[in-house]
């Protein structure tokens, strides 16, 4: 089946048999015959494409043909470089010496299509080069500087021969059925001229480079002169004379055919080959050992899109390539094909397929001969369509792209059966069995589904699906339970799926607990109101935010607690271990309050500065005046951590041979004075933290151990201390 495009890029799918050329010299082109698809037959018109091997090629003929009970289509197509490149033009013109880049450059911008340069060129002289299209252009360049060309995708390669150097070897009567040879005459000479640049550019009188070469065969043949050679840019003898040498020895060549199957009996090592690679061919009968390249390749098609045959064409190693002795009739050629002035010659294609397409214009029944077998396409619906060949029978319904219904040797096919009785012992599908003696049912893969798409049982990936509503499903499988936010992403259990909203299973190397929009482990209780509805109320649990926070929260009135169970006091144990930051209200410990630090001797600890009273302090320097005074100002922001209206204590430590002292204390400062001026001293300030100016050494009431001996020691020390009662 063929894809073919509209102007408006609308898709058709057509039934059609088609001939796909490829050549050294870059082209890709295609002619072939429509027999289904009433949009396609109808409306195929200027601006249509096809596509064919991933590649866009656009319809430059198109011929209906009356068969009488229906009717077909014949068309040439060509690859969209040359459509595209022939259809846009060049308004400005070079002249005089440039670099290769700078032709190309000319030649590509704007156009869509980049270049690689992969071949050395030097500057050559060209006048008046411009004001024609693209592709005219371009073919003046290759065949100005004698390099190939290919066109992938948007890219096209310039190198100076494309294709690679295999060491595949075919020999008739060995691994060759046939080897047949095609010696080319006509252009053989002996003897050629040329003339390269002037010696003074001022004044031509004073003649030119000349340069002749006359071939060793000139004695057996005579003289036979090519055309003479000019072309001012060669200016050495020596790379004028390898040129005629090159016209005059390439001028007797000889061409091979072969078919693709043959090279991959003989060990080519691609599936298809592509022009340029070189292959050695022996044939004893014909005197003939020589390394030829492939320069051409013909394949066939039928209307299934099945390979029929692939031509290949070869020249001897020695020959002048076509794309070489192009001239300028070769770009007009182009430029009138891609036009729609000129069809792809005939002589393009195979004769086979010549031959089919010359038939199947002749047949006037609803029957259509192709290489595929016998088509029978309903009048009224070209879509309908049954096929017949020695395989068998197929029915098809959407234009032979499928054949649901069918019959060959190794059964029948029918998507729907009729029938009154059905006697069978087993009935047995591609992935189910059931025993109807047994009543075994088993399934080899697949899945089973509830009708209305609610549950689904994956029996490969052993998952199963649960859909509640548009909005919620869930998966379950050996490594876990998801619970989705709508439908997943991939049928797989995926924890990197942004629909998850959480997780609970071993989906990496330990189990775990996964929320990817925050989760909440909780407990909760509830209760069924007298209208019917249930009421749920949070009583304690864990909440991970997608931010980043965590929280824990205890029951209303309980106390939080980490560590001993058996108590409401918040107490860490030393093995508890908390990273990040932690925030709480009250947080009493009955061990150390530490800060660690990295030393040069491990991870030291430092204890907690601890007072009977809650106090907040601040530690400055200060120098007295030229009068002995200093009033230290009390940072703002630390007042608002300290009651300053009750009194607060400041040390002193003075850092001269003098005497500091505190003269007087506000809420915002306080006096220094000193018995000499300019006095050096540090300060310290405690004052009382707000909201806990009254409490002293407070007493931890939610303890409730039994044996208070466990934190004080045994009842006989209380008493010694003077603590018993």
């Amino acid at each position: 089946m063929t894809v073919f495009k509209n102007v408006k890029n609308e898709a058709f799918i057509a039934m059609t048999e088609l001939s796909y050329s490829h050549k050294v010299n870059g082209e890709k082109s295609i002619k072939g015959t429509i027999y289904t698809g009433d949009e396609v037959i109808s409306g195929i018109d200027r601006g249509w494409s096809m596509e064919f091997q991933g590649e866009v090629f656009f319809i430059t003929y198109a011929l209906p043909v009356d068969n009488g009970e229906s009717v077909t289509v014949e068309f040439d197509a060509i690859h969209e470089f040359f459509y595209k490149m022939g259809k846009s033009a060049i308004y400005t013109v070079l002249n005089g010496s440039n670099t290769a880049k700078a032709y190309l450059d000319l030649i590509f911008s704007g156009s869509g299509y980049s270049y690689s340069l992969g071949a050395s060129l030097v500057a050559f002289e060209k006048q008046n080069f411009g004001m024609k299209n693209r592709l005219a252009l371009f073919n003046d360049f290759i065949n100005s500087t004698s390099t190939e060309f290919k066109v992938v995708g948007k890219t096209v390669t310039i190198v100076e021969k494309v294709g690679s150097d295999l060491s595949t070897i075919v020999r008739k009567g060995f691994n060759m059925q046939d080897l047949g040879l095609e010696h080319n005459i006509g252009d053989f000479v002996t003897y050629a001229k040329g003339f390269g640049a002037f010696k003074d550019p001022e004044d031509e009188s004073k003649g030119r480079l000349e340069v002749t070469y006359k071939s060793p065969l000139a004695e057996t043949y005579g003289i036979l002169e090519a055309d003479p050679v000019v072309d001012e840019r060669y200016t050495q003898t020596e790379s004028m004379l390898a040129r005629l040498k090159e016209l005059v020895e390439s001028s007797y060549s000889i061409s091979v055919s072969l078919s693709v199957e043959d090279l991959q009996k003989a060990g080519y090592r691609y599936a298809f080959p592509d022009p340029g690679d070189y292959i050695s061919a022996i044939n004893e009968d014909l005197n003939f050992q020589q390394k030829i390249r492939i320069v051409g390749i013909e394949e066939s098609f039928d209307v299934l899109g099945e390979s029929l045959d692939k031509i290949v064409t070869c020249h001897s190693l020695n020959s002048v390539d076509q794309k070489n002795q192009a001239d300028a009739s070769n770009s007009q050629n182009w430029s009138d094909i891609a036009n729609g002035v000129k069809p792809i010659p005939n002589e393009w294609l195979t004769n086979a397929i010549q031959n089919a397409t010359n038939a199947l214009l002749e047949a006037q029944t609803e029957l259509k001969f192709t290489n595929n077998g016998i088509l029978a396409i309903e009048k009224g619906n070209s879509n309908r369509l049954v096929i017949l060949n020695s395989a068998g029978i197929g029915v098809s319904t959407d234009g032979g792209k499928t054949f649901e219904n069918a019959m060959t040797a190794e059964g029948i096919n029918a998507s729907v059966v009729n029938t009154g009785i059905l006697t069978a012992i087993k009935i047995q599908g591609t992935n189910i069995m059931i025993d109807l003696t047994s009543g075994e049912v088993s399934f080899k893969d697949g899945s089973i589904s509830s009708t209305n798409g609610k549950i689904n049982i994956d029996l490969k990936k052993g998952i199963m699906y649960f859909k509640k509503n548009s909005t919620n499903s869930s998966v379950m499988g050996d490594n876990g339970f998801v619970v989705y936010n709508g439908v997943p992403t991939t049928s797989d259990i995926d924890i990197y799926d942004d629909k998850i909203i959480a997780a609970v299973g071993k989906f990496s190397d330990k189990p775990g607990l996964f929320g990817n929009d925050g989760l909440e482990v909780a407990s909760y209780r509830y209760k069924r109101l007298p209208n019917g509805s249930v009421e749920y109320t949070r009583v304690a649990g864990f909440v991970a935010e997608s931010n980043g926070d965590a929280y824990i929260f205890p029951e209303n009135n309980q106390t939080f607690q980490i560590g001993f169970p058996n108590t409401k006091t918040v107490l860490m144990s030393q093995t508890n271990e908390i990273k990040g930051n932690l925030t709480v209200g009250n947080l009493n410990a009955s061990g150390a309050k530490n800060a660690i630090h990295v030393t040069r001797d491990g991870v030291r600890a430092t204890p907690a500065y601890e007072l009977a009273e809650s106090y907040l302090g601040d530690i400055g320097r200060n120098v007295t005046d030229h009068e002995g005074k200093a009033w230290v100002s009390i940072e703002k922001i630390f007042s608002d951590t300290v009651n300053l209206d009750i009194p607060y204590e400041v040390f002193l430590q003075v850092y001269d041979n003098a005497r500091v002292w505190v003269s007087d204390f506000r809420s915002g400062a306080f006096l220094v004075c000193s018995d000499q001026p300019n006095i050096r001293f540090a300060w310290e300030l405690k004052a009382k933290r707000i909201g806990y100016e009254n409490e002293r050494l407070v007493l931890i009431e939610e303890i409730e151990n039994e044996k208070v001996e466990q934190i004080w020691g045994p009842e006989e020390y209380k008493e010694e201390m003077g603590g018993g009662e």
